[in-house]
């Protein structure tokens, strides 16, 4: 599921939404361009409290959004009694002990006020009488064919009538798991594409290309380094500009590879 956005990157998005220069914000909550620019750069972890808060302001967002200590981006004005919610439910939702952010997206959805009227219709019983009346009158209906007609156990009216029959647990315990496949299907199709997702499957030309890599390290004098290069080629990781000790920690660990271990002519890793 997406990770939360930093600080830095919601100021920029707020900023491109309204389609607002950096100079234009600086000069309405009076700081400098260069202050607007630092706020916005993803390796800025210094903040004015003061600051954030006029930014707060100016995009009319909750400050505690902002911070990253809410997932609420509007100013609230509403307070908790009204939400109805019993006090054991506050303390769940404040325990971290699930993903808020998943409940939010299942309440947004549009078939949650569906699975929500359907489960409170059979919880409630509201639907009970109703069911109860349509399964008499089909029975009544049933009984006066058969004192008219006697027709056979088997006759296809008579069973057409016995199958009309409503069994309220069984038809609403399919239709509210048929809401909640819908919602968490739906919520999975928008996910499956972020990178914090698990990928649905590991491409195939990926592992044809390690084990391509691997058998020609056979042939190489030192696979370790070979190895090396090719993990922060894949990794975009740039070699070039690593540390002498950087160098040194990953082949170090390298070199407990069995993998590797089992290559002819394998020379130590500089």
């Amino acid at each position: 599921m997406k990770a939360q956005l930093s600080t830095q990157e919601k100021l920029w998005d707020l900023r491109k939404e309204h389609d607002y220069k950096q100079e234009f914000v600086a000069k309405a909550i009076n700081v400098s361009t260069a202050t607007i620019s630092k706020y916005e750069n993803k390796d800025n972890k210094e903040f004015n409290l003061a600051i954030l808060s006029r930014l707060a302001k100016f995009y009319d967002v909750s400050l505690e959004w902002l911070a990253g200590t809410t997932e609420v981006r509007e100013e609230s004005q509403t307070d908790i009694d009204e939400l109805m919610l019993d006090d054991e439910t506050i303390e769940l939702l404040k325990s971290g002990r699930f993903n808020n952010r998943l409940l939010c997206e299942i309440i947004k959805h549009p078939d949650f006020i569906k699975l929500m009227t359907d489960t409170e219709i059979y919880v409630d019983g509201i639907a009970t009488m109703q069911i109860k009346n349509m399964n008499d009158w089909l029975d009544a209906v049933r009984l006066q064919i058969i004192q008219q007609k006697n027709p056979d156990a088997n006759d296809l009216y008579l069973k057409v009538l016995e199958s009309s029959h409503i069994q309220e647990e069984e038809y609403f315990f399919h239709t509210i798991h048929s809401d909640w496949d819908n919602i968490v299907r739906t919520i999975r199709e928008r996910h499956q594409f972020e990178a914090e997702s698990a990928p649905i499957e590991r491409p195939m030309s990926n592992d044809k290309k390690v084990q391509r890599f691997l058998q020609t390290l056979k042939f190489k004098s030192n696979p370790i380094e070979e190895f090396w290069r090719f993990f922060c080629d894949e990794m975009q990781i740039p070699f070039d500009h690593l540390s002498v000790d950087e160098h040194k920690t990953m082949k170090d660990v390298f070199k407990r590879s069995k993998l590797l271990k089992a290559l002819p002519n394998r020379k130590k890793g500089k």
